[in-house]
């Protein structure tokens, strides 16, 4: 072959190359805007999470018993707030609720899961679903945290953190922008733990078993691992803290 002719063929199948690198990148973007066209816009304040098959759980060495088998589940499409509910949004549903001073845009806490339920059903939403949730948070490549499988400082309010994270309380929502998850939500790891929907029976060979339900994401005032997109907190429904917060979900609909 000659020289020119080979060059042809070297650039001809760099071009190929890099063409199909870029389509590769664009599949996800392209199916996540072909499903969209098949459902009203979110509502204000939340993303669409199209439907499709995601990674729950993990494997990975040190996962909790609950979190194991890491497994495919096919998750319906929905919509789920950017943000966690803040003392400002709260306030709008209760007028008594206190709010402290300076902050109106920190996450609302210390609500019980009936309360946060009660605040969702006012707007025509509901708490997400443990699955739910942890597709908004990880996206559907399995990642074990939002923004991919390695912990990085920065990017999340949690009390292990350095860099001048994990100060011992909630921050701002959206104040570590790092954080995004793959589908835009924010402070899906650390700043405060969340409601989710799901329930779970406890059973302890030396006690009677007992329901809880279901916390995720984290918290300031907790560790990188629980941090984790597939970590479950558990909390009794009728008891909540300075460190319980929430978001809103809501079905998808054509």
């Amino acid at each position: 072959m000659q020289p020119a002719a080979k060059r042809r063929t070297h650039i001809y199948a760099l071009v190929v190359a890099v063409a199909t690198i870029i389509i590769a990148g664009a599949k996800p973007a392209y199916r996540h805007w072909l499903a969209a066209q098949q459902y009203g816009p979110a509502p204000a304040g939340m993303v669409f999470v199209p439907p499709g098959n995601v990674w729950l759980g993990s494997d990975a060495p040190g996962a909790e018993p609950d979190e194991r088998p890491a497994r495919r589940a096919f998750v319906p499409g929905f919509y789920i707030d950017i943000y966690e509910v803040t003392h400002a949004d709260y306030r709008r549903f209760d007028p008594e609720h206190v709010i402290p001073p300076g902050f109106d845009d920190y996450p609302v806490t210390a609500v019980l899961r009936r309360d946060a339920e009660r605040y969702c059903d006012c707007l025509d939403r509901r708490l997400p679903t443990g699955a739910e949730w942890e597709k908004a948070a990880r996206g559907v490549d399995g990642r074990t945290y939002p923004w991919g499988d390695t912990w990085e400082e920065g990017r999340a309010n949690v009390r292990s953190a350095g860099a001048g994270q994990g100060r011992g309380k909630p921050q701002k929502v959206g104040s570590l922008p790092g954080g995004v998850s793959p589908f835009g939500c924010h402070d899906m790891s650390g700043n405060v733990w969340e409601w989710v929907s799901d329930d779970i029976v406890v059973t302890d060979s030396r006690f009677p078993s007992y329901r809880r339900g279901v916390l995720r994401g984290g918290a300031f005032n907790y560790s990188v691992f629980q941090a984790r997109c597939a970590y479950q907190g558990f909390e009794d429904p009728n008891v909540t803290c300075n460190d319980v917060g929430f978001r809103c979900a809501r079905s998808a609909t054509r």
